[in-house]
């Protein structure tokens, strides 16, 4: 079925206790996943997630007896085909017991899957990116109410354009806001928009540590100085957040981290991106870009352009070490 059949499906009282989500934008599989786990009432939950995957694992949770409960979800996030022949059985101990729930998310974006949809019957959705503006911002707004957003349109829309309409960034800046109101003049000051002055290609070239010289009239140009060490600041914290937990923790949860699951090139680049700086060279980048925006805030005689360029220099340098 498509998306809106999935939404008015939802409505319904008898949501049937096992789907499959899988198409072209992950975001949105993500999002209706959480719609359809609010469907079920379950005590226990075993979420196997990627390379996580065990059948017999998998197959024990749903069709084992629980001292501690009755009505069990089983969660697969997946980015490659499960064997057939286990999906069966896994669809088949949901046909023999309602009290248990198998959601199988597939986070891969280039193929169709119609040997899945036979298995589960009618109970799939296949998502396609958004058509146009309009369709996305109706899901933002879907997340917004997920999270006890009150948000105006022109809110939505500013969030989704700052974003180059990606879904995924645009959602992640709406978990600063849960259970507030938003207005654009909150966009504006706290979401960190990526779209203008081609930031993304400015920033990969200090990461890959190449010269970025002939690039800094460009970007300047495109932000004020507050504005371009604010997106610094962000681009590196995510960065930063995620090579801390690898540190800590030995692995990385980008969902915990980000909000979100980014796709599993982007989760690769960002991992990548995250390990390649030293954690010294981390504080000493924190400290350098506090000390531009302290000195931009409070000196009134600052010569900000040449300022702005001698310290982006000094980033580089730091960058090099």
């Amino acid at each position: 079925m498509y998306r809106k059949d999935l939404q008015t499906l939802l409505l319904k009282n008898n949501f049937p206790n096992f789907f499959f989500l899988y198409g072209a934008d992950n975001f949105q599989i993500e999002l209706y996943a959480n719609f359809i786990k609010k469907k079920w009432t379950y005590d226990e939950t075993l979420k196997l997630f990627f390379e996580e995957y065990h059948f017999n694992q998998a197959s024990d949770f749903l069709s084992g007896g629980s001292l501690f409960s009755n009505n069990k979800l089983l969660e697969l996030k997946i980015n490659k085909k499960i064997p057939a022949k286990e999906l069966k059985i896994l669809v088949e101990l949901c046909h023999n017991n309602q009290n248990i729930f198998f959601l199988l998310e597939l986070y891969d974006e280039n193929s169709k899957q119609s040997d899945i949809e036979k298995i589960f019957t009618n109970n799939f959705t296949r998502f396609f990116q958004p058509n146009n503006a309009k369709e996305g911002i109706e899901l933002l707004a879907m997340k917004a109410k997920e999270l006890n957003i009150e948000i105006t349109q022109n809110a939505l829309f500013m969030l989704f354009a700052n974003f180059n309409e990606n879904l995924y960034l645009a959602a992640s800046e709406l978990n600063k806001f849960a259970n507030l109101s938003v207005s654009e003049k909150d966009i504006e000051q706290y979401c960190y928009s990526l779209s203008s002055g081609n930031f993304e290609s400015f920033f990969e070239l200090i990461l890959k540590r190449l010269d970025f010289k002939n690039e800094l009239e460009k970007i300047i140009e495109s932000y004020n100085e507050i504005a371009l060490l604010n997106y610094l600041s962000a681009s590196f914290y995510r960065l930063f957040k995620i090579a801390i937990y690898a540190k800590i923790y030995g692995k990385v949860d980008l969902k915990e981290l980000l909000g979100y699951s980014p796709p599993p090139l982007i989760a690769q680049k960002l991992s990548q991106q995250a390990f390649s700086i030293k954690i010294e060279q981390y504080k000493n980048i924190f400290a350098l870009l506090l000390k531009s925006e302290y000195e931009l805030k409070t000196n009134s005689k600052l010569a900000k352009k040449e300022f702005l360029i001698s310290n982006l220099l000094e980033l580089g340098r730091i960058m090099k070490t």
